[in-house]
C-alpha cells in the first residue's frame, strides 16, 4: 500500500513537472547546432543562422539553461534556434554548473559555481566574438527558472559586454547575490518575465523585482500567462525593444602613463556615434572632446558626467566614479574592451 502510494505522488510529481518544462519551439532550422571547447575545455553550443554574412555586424543572445535533468544546454538551444533563424542573431548556451535550485545548496557553495559560470559564460562570449563579426553593442544575456542565477551573477557584473539581460520565470535567492550590490549599473535594463500563476518558483520574480529596484536597476517587468515555462519569445521581443528605445553608452578610464596615476584618459563606447560631448569631470574642469585626457589636481573621490547628443535635441547623460589614485584598477579596466 505504501509502495503505491509512492508510486502514485511520483507520478504525480512527474506530471507537474512536465507542466515545468520549457516549451520547445519548431527547431527545424538549414544549419546544425554546433558543439565547441575552448582552451579550458569547457563546452558550448552554437547557432548561427543560414544567412550569416561577415560583411555585416550580428547580435548575440547568451543562454542561461535551468535545472538539470528538466533542463540544460542543448534544450535551451532548442527552444531558440528557430527564432534565431527567423530573426537573425547568433545564440549560444555553454554548459554550467550553478544554476541548480534542487537541492539548495548553501550560499557559499553557489557563489564559487557561480563564479565559475561567470568565467564560462565570459569566455564563451570572447570566443564568439573572435570568431564572428559580433555588434558589440548587441549583446544580451537570457535565462529560465535556475538559469536566473547565471544571468544576474555574470551579467550584472559585466555591462560593459552584456547590453541588456531578460530573466524568464526565474528562481531568486539573495544570499547568492550578496557581492554584487555595488556593481550595478542603473542604465543596464534587466526585463523580469514572469507569470502570476508560476507555482514553481513562487515569489521569485517578485523578488528578483524588489531586489533590482532597491538595487537602482534599470528593472523592466513583463507579465506572461501560463504556468513555469521559457518564453523566448518575449526575452526577444524585450532585447529587440532595448535596441529600439534605450540608447547604450558607457564611459570608461584608462591610465594614460604608469608613473602619473592622476592622470586619465576617458573613451565611451555605445550604440551611437555623439555629435557632442560635454565632459564635467567633478573637480571643476570641463571638455567638449570625444576621448579628453585629464589630469586630477589631488587624490580623490570625483564623479565625472558625460551628456552626450544624439542629435541637435536629445542628448544621454551618464557618470562614472572614479577613485584616485587606484592605476591597478584602471589597468584591469583596459583589458575588458581590447578582447
Amino acid at each position: 500500500m505504501i509502495t503505491r502510494s509512492l508510486q502514485l505522488i511520483a507520478m504525480v510529481a512527474v506530471a507537474l513537472t512536465c507542466t515545468g518544462c520549457p516549451q520547445y519551439r519548431d527547431a527545424s532550422v538549414p544549419n546544425e547546432i554546433e558543439r565547441y571547447e575552448y582552451e579550458n575545455k569547457r563546452p558550448y553550443l552554437l547557432y548561427v543562422p543560414s544567412t550569416y554574412d561577415r560583411q555585416f555586424k550580428w547580435p548575440l543572445v547568451v543562454l542561461c539553461h535551468g535545472t538539470k535533468p528538466w533542463d540544460n544546454a542543448k534544450r535551451q538551444m532548442l527552444d531558440w534556434v528557430k527564432l534565431a533563424e527567423e530573426r537573425r542573431f547568433l545564440v549560444a548556451a555553454p554548459e554550467l554548473v550553478g544554476t541548480s535550485s534542487f537541492p539548495k545548496p548553501n550560499a557559499e557553495t553557489q557563489i564559487a559555481r557561480q563564479l565559475e559560470d561567470e568565467q564560462r559564460i565570459v569566455e564563451t562570449t570572447r570566443h564568439i566574438r573572435a570568431a564572428y563579426n559580433i555588434s558589440n553593442d548587441r549583446i544580451f544575456m537570457t535565462g529560465w527558472s535556475a538559469g536566473n542565477y547565471g544571468v544576474l551573477y555574470t551579467g550584472l557584473k559585466h555591462p560593459e559586454i552584456f547590453r541588456a539581460m531578460a530573466v524568464q520565470q526565474g528562481n531568486f535567492e539573495i544570499a547568492f547575490l550578496s557581492d554584487l550590490t555595488d556593481r550595478i549599473d542603473p542604465h543596464q535594463p534587466v526585463g523580469v518575465i514572469y507569470s502570476v500563476t508560476d507555482v514553481f518558483v513562487g515569489g521569485g520574480p517578485r523578488d528578483t523585482i524588489e531586489w533590482l529596484d532597491q538595487n537602482h536597476a534599470a528593472v523592466i517587468e513583463v507579465e506572461v500567462p501560463g504556468g513555469h515555462r521559457g518564453h523566448p519569445k518575449e526575452a526577444q521581443q524585450f532585447f529587440e525593444r532595448v535596441i529600439r528605445e534605450m540608447p547604450w553608452l558607457g564611459i570608461q578610464t584608462f591610465a594614460v602613463d604608469d608613473a602619473d596615476t592622476l592622470t586619465v584618459q576617458l573613451k565611451t563606447r555605445g550604440s551611437f556615434t555623439p555629435v557632442t560631448y560635454e565632459w564635467d569631470f567633478g573637480d571643476g574642469k570641463t571638455s567638449p572632446v570625444a576621448e579628453p585626457v585629464h589630469r586630477f589636481k589631488q587624490p580623490g573621490t570625483y564623479t565625472v558626467t558625460l551628456d552626450a547628443g544624439i542629435d541637435k535635441r536629445t542628448s544621454v547623460r551618464r557618470s562614472v566614479e572614479i577613485t584616485l589614485p587606484q592605476i591597478d584598477a584602471i589597468k584591469h579596466i583596459r583589458t575588458t574592451w581590447d578582447d
